[in-house]
């Protein structure tokens, strides 16, 4: 574009390049286009900074994005709540639950309102430390707020409870979705399924399992490899196969994960032979 002479890359060109480069995981040159942008004398607008700092969480750099956001705070600029829930997401993927309580605090502060985004990483990182009672307190003033809970709160709540083998609370959960209106999704369904899976209870995760397909919500590979393991795991060979070759008969492609459950459970099964004719055809 800038060699033909007849198009002048301005901001929005800019910031499409910068989004491109943090999608693919070269936030480093995500931030060489943001000096191009200082040098071609555009000043650097919020939804640019907000681009650099989703690339440098999603490559686990949460001290520089961190730094970045605070340095934009300081000169002037007025983070949304897209910044905040990317910074608040991330801290409590790493379990850093206080410091994302701050960042909370720090939005009501400046009147920023949390939205749904907000709260579910807020709700899923108290889970993931095990703060129930904080968890369901939290969920309870999002309800208060008259946010609405969506799909991936409800997900967040039944992989909570099936965590804690608590899968007939999960279920109750589930119905409680339905009757707000939410669909169910292939992640609420294949989490109940890893529920029954982890206690062992194969029947009801293969009925729950059908129940998906019934109500028109495909399973993925990752749906199936989650049966399948619990098969493996039992030793009960011929219905871990079966699942494996039902991947392709609906026209999906077995990953790796699909193939070392399988290979795995032939070798502790007792039937190397299989397990490598698996891992020739893998």
């Amino acid at each position: 574009m800038e060699s033909s002479g007849m198009v002048e890359p301005n901001c929005y060109t800019l910031g499409i390049l910068m989004n491109c480069y943090c999608h693919l995981n070269r936030v480093d040159f995500g931030f060489s286009v943001l000096g191009r942008t200082l040098k071609l004398g555009y000043e650097v607008n919020c939804v640019m900074l907000n681009t650099l700092i989703r690339g440098l969480c999603s490559e686990d750099k949460m001290s520089q994005a961190i730094k970045l956001f605070h340095d934009m705070v300081a000169k002037g600029f007025q983070p949304d709540t897209t910044t905040y829930s990317t910074i608040i997401d991330d801290l409590c993927k790493n379990r850093l639950v206080a410091e994302a309580f701050d960042l909370v605090s720090e939005m009501i502060s400046k009147s920023i309102s949390p939205n749904v985004v907000t709260y579910n990483s807020f709700i899923r990182g108290l889970f993931k430390s095990n703060q129930w009672k904080e968890a369901t307190t939290l969920l309870n003033e999002m309800v208060n707020q008259k946010i609405k809970p969506d799909v991936r709160t409800f997900n967040i709540l039944v992989d909570a409870l099936c965590k804690k083998g608590k899968v007939a609370e999960a279920l109750e959960i589930v119905e409680e979705m339905i009757q707000r209106g939410e669909e169910p999704n292939t992640v609420t369904y294949s989490t109940l399924v890893d529920g029954y899976c982890l206690q062992s209870k194969f029947h009801e995760a293969r009925k729950i399992f059908d129940l998906m397909v019934a109500r028109g919500c495909a399973p993925d590979v990752q749906s199936y490899n989650i049966l399948t393991n619990g098969y493996c795991r039992m030793r009960i060979m011929s219905e871990a196969l079966r699942l494996f070759h039902e991947i392709s008969q609906m026209g999906l492609v077995p990953d790796t994960v699909a193939y070392t459950t399988l290979i795995g459970g032939f070798c502790h099964a007792g039937n190397p032979r299989v397990a490598q004719q698996l891992l020739n055809e893998m």
